[in-house]
């Protein structure tokens, strides 16, 4: 019943436009809409006589508008004007009154007469009540009161009753007839009916606006000017929207195009901003107009000020001079929606919000707090205020999607600002990697399931979403708008109904069910892939053969899309002549027009798969591809010709001939061949059954065998989400992360006719991590197996895909579809259970394929399987993964939050990049590059970008060598104070450097100038590699970090320490890793060629007896002399550490396991225990002291040995405390990686 308060209006429609929904308890509730007196009701229309409607003098002219709009209703309705007394003496009969509290003497009258109860009304946000005022006056028998809060809410109040009587919000915008009516009434009943909205400012942003709107306004008006607008504000208030960001590309200009704009919006009552990035109430074209000079603040303040300062001056534009309603927008963007320059700062950006707001105060002549500010986190923001830029409180913080409808952040749950959160959302975008702008190809359920997290999540200040033309976006806007007025009213049953209940309000009931099953299955098709990426190659044709032609999956998508229009044209030879036009416009030409593309497309296809062959049916296809092309312009003139021309223009946006992300200049029809000969038929058989690998098994996700509920979540199917049936979402959203042990999950049996190796590939709705924390996870397994944690990393680009992230973000948004495998190995045939467990929110799980694996070999390695071993619970079954989770975040809160006997993370001084942290060697008083990217790393696992930021800020700004034969790498050893001192650089520094910032770049994007950490890895990478050659020689003794002649990494890069090596300097984990993302690809080759080199130094350097390695070492393994560092010692500690990981994530090392065998057996063998850490390579130990460092690390060396030897190993791990006092700095950080990777938690991200 919550849901039948939101949408009265449709419902009330779907029941029969008036009709009594079957009962007549329906037209005795308070204000219900009747086609017959219910008894003491009020006659809005009475044998074709329309009520009066009566509006006070000097009324909000909002008010005015909407009571000129009702009446001119009340006329569509019955066919008669409606009277419009001036005043209450000249009202007789039975009168609709519209009013706001606070500015009507006729609501204080009648509240003061006790006629009218409006507790509880006042104060609150664009609320409305509707109540029967019996005998309100003389010579009024009955009024009908709407009453709001404010004048909004009057409006609101207003329209909503226009909707209930017949009138549709599209009226106007899609040709949708009004049925007339003899009688309508409204039940007179004790009570009221109101409404109020939970989302404070809901809008629609008109952009991408060329060339189809801005022809047809420019032709209908004569440009975007008030006769324009009046028609889309009256649009947005009718859908109860209350924002308008305005059409924008150049050479439009809202306010300056037109003075009357902006008055208009606010006499209407609708709230005006500018686009995210169009600041202080300037359209972007004016600022060309005005000759500014470069749109750059650290450059040009003064005049861009004075620029934005007359936006403001104009914006208070109401007679009192006092502002229109507005909602300004804040911040900076690049000229043209483009980022701010690459090295742009933080502070640059903070400071010009500050002196924005100073003009906010200015002008306004008071506090800026009392001016409703937004600031959009679009694209590179997001990253600004990811590293620590703020704005104050006051200003509504606006997340936005990733342009294709993934929500990229949302505000963490019970986060709160006085300014409140939004979402900005796309259903048209220019950009990479395809503009979409031709048609509406945004199915409502994902839209539903987006807005609903950002609901849960508390995101409700504003909603706003680039609706490009406005039409053909007619379906989405309303719902977008409906779900904006009450997210909470909006459940999964609500939704399934929408479609339904819409068509109805605009065609009746008769047909409202297959209508709104037209519109669902269209959503559905179109948003599959969007048109503007279908062509030739997009989908796979079947066999050919001299007799017959096997359509494939292109065949089966163009089987369903002609299917479609035959229901439409079913559905309209059953309606009334009035209605085809508007039929036209809302159902029939966009399922015509997608048809038709699929239509010219495969046959595109067949000819290409002809031709060559010299097949005469390559001609058949040529033919209907040229009769489709053309189709598709008949279908466009057929639009512009509708009701005598009034949307000539409107369908002009070119759609076929991409070369591009970017639209072409016209239509171009793909080029076909034709063959000697002709063919006696070319009929293609429909393959219906989706194609899929041989033997393959896939399993619609909504039939599931069964569902494991708990923590407050309950898994939800929801119908025709995604490619198929529908998909399963666990609801409510927004909730936290929930672990395996809670147990929430999806079962599938399955029966497996073989055995055999199996992949299991799930496949998801694309979606983003919103809170930052490096993807979304779920798990998987089968029957008992151990569950495999999968993680979905989209990473979304404006540009050139670079990262494996970006990369699969990409192919997600034109698949609409997201791809997780799991590998099964010696599976047995019969019957089986698979099992998908809930971790993450915001995961939407489609359908699951599995598929035999015969003849393919297992990828081996964690990092190329995704699983991790937790060797702790393996030996620790009674160590839940609570217990883990809480023991990683008291290492982290001892070492990087701790108190001064624990923490060795310390913040410093910001710089102009933001803020700014160093690691702190206690013990030496010293930063050391070694520590700071260890403490990079550990960010990076752990998920902590704002501490990763901070560190890598302080690293980059006082470690990094800016210039001179040492420009790129980083001095080892610093000051907490800066780093006065000309140290060397130290190569495992770089290492870690290099490897935390590549990770950081899958785990959460390239960001901007020193944020951009792919690009920043691979600068790093290329110096390791390459300084001698781009120093053109050694100069100053400055060598590359990795010898040439060797292919092994260097002690230290200059002079003759460039001439041995350090065991533990050697990290062919990383080196795999680098080997797959280096931006060269004879780098990346190289990197692969010492990584090999790496595994077999180890065998080399480690002794064959105890396995014990030295703290340095000659490039063939002996040890380097050196003042013990011949021997194990301090560095050495790490060396089995690497060995073992390298193991346990690529599985390209087949000695690897012994070395971990001998040495842990070595140290298990030690007469004294806890044994003591300093020793000849011998074994002769050289203390008696122990070492958690080096208890640390051995419990990584047992990733490869049997348990029975592993078992004490990570037991002394897990018996460790974070450490405290001098030495805390090496055994701490040691420790926090060793207890990740025991754990299985640290990651080749």
């Amino acid at each position: 019943m919550r849901f039948l308060k939101s949408m009265a209006g449709l419902l009330a429609l779907a029941c029969g436009t008036a009709l009594a929904c079957g009962t007549a308890l329906a037209c005795e509730a308070p204000v219900s809409v009747c086609d017959h007196d219910p008894g003491r009701g009020l006659a809005l229309v009475r044998a074709g006589e329309p009520a009066a409607v009566f509006v006070e003098a000097d009324a909000d002219p909002a008010l005015r508008h909407a009571a000129a709009n009702f009446a001119a209703d009340l006329a569509r309705v019955s066919g008669r004007a409606a009277p419009r007394p001036a005043s209450l003496a000249d009202a007789r009969g039975e009168l609709v009154v519209i009013a706001a509290l606070g500015r009507s003497a006729v609501l204080d009258d009648l509240v003061a007469r006790r006629k009218l109860q409006l507790d509880g009304l006042q104060g609150q946000w664009e609320a409305y009540r509707q109540v029967v005022v019996e005998q309100p006056w003389p010579g009024v028998a009955r009024a009908l009161v709407i009453a709001g809060s404010d004048r909004r809410g009057a409006v609101f109040g207003t329209y909503e009753l226009s909707a209930r009587i017949g009138v549709s919000p599209w009226a106007w915008w899609a040709d949708v007839p009004v049925e007339r009516k003899a009688d309508v009434f409204v039940g007179a009943g004790a009570g009221a009916r109101g409404d109020r909205p939970t989302v404070r400012y809901r809008g629609i942003f008109i952009n991408d606006e060329a060339p189809a709107l801005s022809s047809w306004a420019q032709a209908k008006f004569g440009g975007s000017n008030a006769a324009f607008y009046e028609h889309v504000f009256e649009l947005i208030l009718r859908l109860r929207g209350n924002t308008l960001w305005p059409a924008m590309w150049p050479p439009r200009a809202f306010a300056a195009d037109d003075p009357r704009n902006a008055a208009l919006a606010d006499e209407m009552g609708v709230v005006m901003g500018t686009s995210h990035h169009e600041p202080m109430m300037r359209a972007h074209d004016e600022w060309a107009r005005s000759k500014g000079g470069a749109w750059d603040y650290a450059k040009n303040a003064e005049r861009l000020r004075e620029f934005w300062r007359g936006g403001l001056q104009r914006m208070l534009g109401r007679p009192d001079g006092t502002p229109f309603d507005s909602l300004v927008t804040v911040g900076m963007r690049g000229d043209g929606d483009e980022p701010m320059g690459e090295g742009t700062a933080i502070g640059l950006l903070e400071g010009i919000v500050s002196d924005q707001r100073r003009l906010i105060a200015d002008a306004t002549h008071r506090p800026a707090e009392r001016t409703p500010q937004v600031w959009a986190l679009y694209k590179e923001v997001q990253d600004y205020h990811d590293r620590g830029m703020r704005v104050p409180d006051d200003v509504l913080l606006l997340f936005c999607d990733d342009n294709w409808g993934q929500l990229r952040r949302l505000p963490e749950p019970g986060a709160r600002r006085p300014g409140g959160y939004g979402v900005y959302y796309h259903f048209d975008y220019v950009g990479a990697p395809r503009s979409y702008k031709w048609f509406n190809t945004n199915a409502i359920g994902k839209t539903w399931q987006q807005l609903d997290l950002a609901h849960e999540r508390g995101a409700d200040a504003l909603w706003i979403v680039n609706v490009g033309d406005i039409k053909p976006m007619e379906f989405p806007i309303s719902f977008f708008l409906d779900m904006a007025w009450s997210p909470e009213r909006m459940t999964p049953a609500a939704l399934a109904a929408y479609p339904r209940d819409w068509a109805a309000a605009n065609f009746g009931p008769a047909r409202a069910a297959e209508i709104g099953d037209i519109l669902t299955r269209y959503g559905q098709y179109a948003a599959r892939r969007k048109p503007e990426l279908v062509d030739e190659n997009s989908f796979t044709l079947g066999r050919a053969t001299p007799e017959a032609l096997d359509g494939g999956d292109f065949g089966r998508r163009v089987a369903e899309w002609a299917a479609l229009e035959a229901r439409v044209a079913q559905v309209k030879a059953a309606l009334r002549p009035d209605q085809l036009d508007a039929y036209f416009q809302l159902v029939e030409h966009p399922v015509l027009a997608l048809a038709n593309l699929y239509r010219l497309y495969e046959a595109v296809a067949w000819n290409r798969r002809l031709a060559p062959a010299g097949d005469a049916r390559a001609n058949a296809f040529a033919d209907r591809a040229e009769a489709a092309f053309a189709r598709d312009q008949a279908l466009a003139d057929q639009y512009h010709a509708l009701q005598g021309g009034k949307w000539a223009g409107m369908m002009l946006q070119t759609h076929i001939g991409y070369t591009g992300w970017q639209q072409p200049e016209r239509n171009v029809m793909p080029a076909v061949q034709r063959v000697a000969g002709a063919a006696a038929h070319a009929a293609v058989a429909r393959q219906l059954e989706p194609a899929a690998p041989a033997q393959a098994i896939t399993l619609e996700a909504t039939r599931f065998s069964r569902a494991v509920n708990g923590r407050g979540l309950a898994w939800t199917a929801i119908p025709h989400l995604g490619q198929g049936l529908g998909a399963m979402v666990a609801l409510p959203q927004g909730r936290a992360a929930t672990t395996l042990a809670d147990g929430l999950r999806l079962d599938y049996d399955v029966e497996l006719p073989q055995g055999a190796d199996l992949r299991l590939d799930l496949h998801l709705l694309p979606a983003l991590d919103t809170r930052g924390s490096g993807g979304l996870r779920l798990a998987v397994g089968l029957d008992e197996r151990p569950p495999q944690e999968l993680r979905l990393g989209l990473q979304p680009t404006a540009g050139a895909e670079q990262t494996a992230a970006e990369k699969a973000w990409a192919q997600a948004v034109k698949d609409n579809d997201a791809v997780l495998s799991a590998r099964f190995d010696g599976v047995a045939p019969g019957r089986h259970v698979v099992r998908v467990w809930r971790l993450d929110d915001n995961v939407v799980l489609q359908k699951l394929v599995i598929v035999p694996l015969a003849g393919e070999a297992a990828p081996r390695g964690a990092a190329l399987t995704g699983h991790y071993r937790n060797l702790l619970r393996e030996i620790r079954p009674d160590i839940s993964e609570a217990d883990i989770g809480a023991r990683l975040a008291g290492y982290w809160r001892s070492l990087f939050e701790g108190d001064a006997e624990h923490r060795v993370v310390y913040p410093a001084a910001p710089t102009a990049d933001g803020p700014a942290a160093y690691v702190l060697d206690v013990g030496n008083a010293d930063v050391r590059s070694e520590g700071m990217s260890y403490g990079m790393m550990i960010a990076v696992q752990m998920g902590r970008k704002a501490e990763f930021d901070a560190l890598w800020n302080w690293a980059a700004t006082h470690m990094r060598y800016a210039s001179g034969p040492r420009a790129g790498y980083f001095r080892w050893q610093c000051q907490p104070q800066g780093c006065a001192r000309d140290a060397v650089p130290a190569s495992d520094g770089e290492e870690y450097f290099a490897t935390a910032l590549l990770m950081a770049a899958s785990r959460w994007g390239k960001g901007l100038g020193l944020y951009d950490y792919d690009a920043q890895a691979q600068a790093l990478l290329a110096t390791m590699l390459h300084k001698e050659d781009m120093n053109g020689g050694i100069v100053d003794g400055v060598r590359s970090m990795f010898s040439p002649a060797h292919g092994q990494v260097v002690f230290v890069p200059i002079g003759d320490a460039a001439d041995f090596s350090d065991p533990s300097y050697h990290l062919p984990a990383f080196y795999e890793l680098w080997a797959r993302r280096a931006a060269r690809p004879e780098d990346r080759a190289r990197w692969a060629e010492i990584a090999q080199a790496s595994r077999a130094y180890f065998s080399k350097a480690a002794n064959p007896e105890t396995g014990l390695t030295p703290d340095y070492a000659e490039f063939d393994g002996h040890p380097h002399v050196h003042e013990g560092h011949e021997d194990f010692r301090y560095d050495a500690f790490r060396t089995a550490v690497n060995w073992s990981v390298d193991q346990a994530w690529w599985d390209e090392n087949p000695a690897a396991p012994e070395l971990s065998r001998r040495l842990l057996g070595f140290f298990a063998a030690q007469p004294t225990q806890p044994y003591p850490h300093l020793y000849t390579l011998a074994g002769q130990p050289l203390n008696d002291e122990p070492s958690k460092g080096l208890v640390a690390s051995n419990a990584v060396a047992a990733l490869l040995v049997d348990k029975p030897l592993a078992t004490r190993f990570v037991n002394d791990l897990w018996a460790l405390d974070p450490p405290a006092g001098r030495w805390r700095y090496y055994d701490g950080l040691l420790q926090f990686m060793a207890l990740l990777h025991v754990t299985g938690r640290f990651r080749a991200w």
